[in-house]
């Protein structure tokens, strides 16, 4: 079942945020049952919201390549993350702004 995920990492800046997101390659290779990536700020906490595939994908992209992503770059905060059961997910065309 598709899942939406809400991804708080608290006082990740974009500077580090950029780093992480290169050291894992989110935007050279798609994760497997990545579907969507969004983010932004409230103060210092870096929010993500994603739709995945499921659960299950979700941890294998946070096992494989984010946390030893986050290792690599220094940035050794816990991510908080809440699921909610997607009733939809729309996806027009594939855009990366920046």
């Amino acid at each position: 079942m598709a899942v939406i995920a809400h991804v708080v990492l608290p006082g990740v800046n974009p500077t580090q945020y950029d780093a992480v997101r290169a050291a894992c390659g989110w935007l050279d290779r798609t994760p497997v049952g990545g579907l969507a990536h969004l983010t932004w700020w409230v103060g210092p906490d870096n929010h993500n919201l994603d739709a995945w595939e499921s659960e299950e994908a979700f941890g294998a992209f946070g096992q494989d390549r984010l946390g030893p992503a986050m290792a690599q770059v220094g940035v050794n905060v816990e991510p908080q993350v809440t699921f909610h059961p997607a009733h939809e997910v729309f996806l027009p065309n594939a855009v990366t702004i920046k």
